[in-house]
């Protein structure tokens, strides 16, 4: 197809050139005018197989869901601890004949030194080294006798109490009025602790 055209065209040049402008309808030789039925058959069979626009692709949009599907924040889990252990102290057991707050060093001097207020030592009416009477009673383990004089007073109140309140308890076979009441006044509160001490000691 493309052989006859190229063929052609010189002659259609050439004729349109002999026109020169003037409107004449061309007349075809015998020799051409198989050519010209050829060129117009051909020309009808272009037209019909020429597409008439190029089809242009439209993409389509995809379809989007109107709702999209939001993520749902899961809840957070819940992490279970175990409980820890709680450690309670022992309750620390009562010490029975724990040593008050007292220095026994300096309560053994005290003891044994007279006060010119009571006119005797302590030392002057009791045993340190035994439990035998001498004008009162001996002090050797008052520490542990003394936890059973007065149910529900500790030892250390109840010497605190002999010394300061002789006549609080007086113990049995001994007459009231023999141990001086005045050491409350003689002695300072931490002095009858340190003699107090030093008595925890006879043992």
């Amino acid at each position: 197809m493309l052989k006859i055209l190229t063929r052609v065209m010189p002659i259609i040049a050439a004729l349109l050139a002999a026109a020169c402008g003037t409107v004449a309808t061309p007349e075809w030789s015998a020799e051409a005018e198989g050519t010209r039925a050829a060129l117009s058959a051909t020309a009808d069979q272009l037209t019909a197989l020429a597409p008439t626009a190029a089809p242009t692709s439209t993409p389509t949009a995809s379809p989007v869901p109107t709702d999209a599907p939001t993520a749902t924040a899961l809840p957070p889990t819940a992490t279970t601890e175990l409980p820890t252990a709680t450690t309670i102290p022992p309750t620390e057991a009562p010490t029975v004949n724990a040593a008050p707050p007292g220095d026994a060093a300096n309560g053994q001097v005290l003891f044994n030194e007279l006060k010119p207020e009571a006119g005797f030592a302590c030392s002057t009416c009791h045993f340190a080294n035994q439990e035998a009477q001498l004008i009162g009673p001996g002090l050797l383990n008052v520490g542990i006798r003394a936890e059973t004089r007065v149910p529900g007073e500790s030892a250390y109140d109840y010497i605190h109490n002999s010394i300061v309140n002789p006549s609080a308890y007086v113990v049995e076979g001994f007459p009231d009025n023999l141990m001086p009441k005045i050491y409350a006044e003689i002695f300072t509160e931490q002095q009858i602790n340190d003699i107090i001490a030093y008595l925890f000691t006879l043992k």
